[in-house]
């Protein structure tokens, strides 16, 4: 009862401190709105230069990219006045059609369909355009073969595929919603508030490091030590009051997004236990942080910078799948990129536990090996 004591005696500074309560809690579901709302709204604005042809099938493909509802599709003449807007701002990104693309292809030549985009937003779509390309391109090759074995032109073969395409039976699509469903089909706010809930719980215990170290500075810790408590028990009631503040900032990101924005965590159980992994590995950084260093100044600046580059690595702030291959390798070494895959795991495709015992078993390492550190430099800085 002694160390829950202590423990909670943690959380009561936080509450009590208003500015504390506002970063902790407050921040984060604040982020949450704005940045689910940006993604809600947001339309992608996509530019196509082209010149026309015979063949129909550089307009076949502006019409086959407005189909898609997720963009906005802009048509320009020559290149240069869409690069300006790509410049600008006004597009997120240019695909550019050689001339003589449509007879190239009807030819069977080799067509290169240049992509240009200038930060994130743009490359992000990069895989609506390649699947236009993919789906013209397949037709194509249909129209080549038919007309091989047909003796029909290449022209009325792609007509014919086209008609063939148009009026086959479509493929209906049943998405089943509940825990181990095989996808979840989760709004803006799902794939933004698991982000923010493992940049927040990092962030949160790096910083609050500092309370570690002002009750080192100030003797507390040495004053608890001479009471009748034991060495043991002093440690384990200061390293799970970090853990209680970790826990509960994100049991109230979880409830509330739940309630306010909508957002499906699939399987509660899963939920929970990367938030209690999670919250083990933020903690043990925690007591690492506060052990290490020796003033409350240095403790922030190095957390929050750590606490930051980590999230940007982890997939925090950018999703991993806009990752080249290699960096999404490397971002696998922070915690954060296990947490974000497993909640990936839980919200989209409604995994249970079950299904995330590797991302929980990487999670647990990093805890246990961070925990060894820190509970080694936190007793020989307090007890000498």
């Amino acid at each position: 009862m002694r160390v829950v004591a202590i423990a909670l005696n943690s959380l009561q500074r936080l509450l009590r401190d208003k500015a504390g309560v506002f970063l902790v809690f407050v921040l984060p579901l604040l982020l949450i709105l704005v940045l689910g709302s940006a993604v809600a709204t947001f339309e992608p604005r996509i530019g196509v230069v082209f010149v026309q042809d015979g063949s129909g099938l550089p307009d076949d493909f502006v019409s086959r990219l407005e189909a898609n509802d997720a963009v906005t599709v802009s048509t320009f003449d020559e290149v240069d006045g869409a690069v300006d807007m790509l410049k600008r701002a006004d597009l997120e990104a240019v695909v550019v059609l050689p001339e003589g693309y449509g007879e190239a292809l009807l030819a069977g030549e080799s067509v290169e369909v240049r992509y240009l985009a200038l930060d994130i937003s743009g490359f992000e779509n990069q895989g609506i355009v390649s699947a236009v390309v993919a789906e013209q391109g397949a037709r194509v090759r249909t129209a080549r073969l038919t007309a091989s074995e047909t003796g029909m032109t290449v022209a009325d073969a792609l007509e014919l595929a086209t008609d063939v395409a148009t009026t086959s039976t479509g493929v209906t699509v049943t998405t089943v919603d509940g825990e181990g469903a095989p996808y979840r089909d989760g709004s803006a706010f799902s794939f933004v508030a698991a982000q923010e809930l493992v940049l927040f719980m990092f962030l949160t215990g790096m910083t609050a490091a500092a309370a570690l170290i002002q009750s080192r500075r100030l003797g507390v810790l040495r004053r608890m030590l001479a009471a009748p408590l034991g060495e043991t028990r002093v440690l384990a009631g200061v390293t799970l009051g970090r853990f209680v503040i970790a826990a509960v900032q994100a049991g109230v990101i979880v409830f509330a997004t739940a309630i306010l924005f909508g957002v499906e965590w699939g399987s509660w159980t899963a939920t929970a236990a990367v938030v209690v992994a999670f919250a083990l590995v933020s903690t043990a950084s925690a007591v690492l942080i506060g052990s290490a260093l020796h003033n409350e100044n240095q403790s922030t600046a190095v957390g929050i910078t750590a606490g930051l580059a980590l999230a940007a690595l982890g997939g925090c702030m950018v999703p991993l799948e806009v990752f080249p291959p290699g960096l999404r390798t490397v971002a696998h070494i922070t915690p954060h990129a296990w947490a974000v895959d497993a909640f990936t795991e839980i919200v989209q495709n409604g995994a249970g536990v079950a299904d995330i015992l590797t991302e929980l078993a990487v999670l647990g390492g990093f805890a246990t090996v961070l925990f060894a550190i820190a509970t080694f430099m936190l007793r020989r800085t307090i007890v000498g």
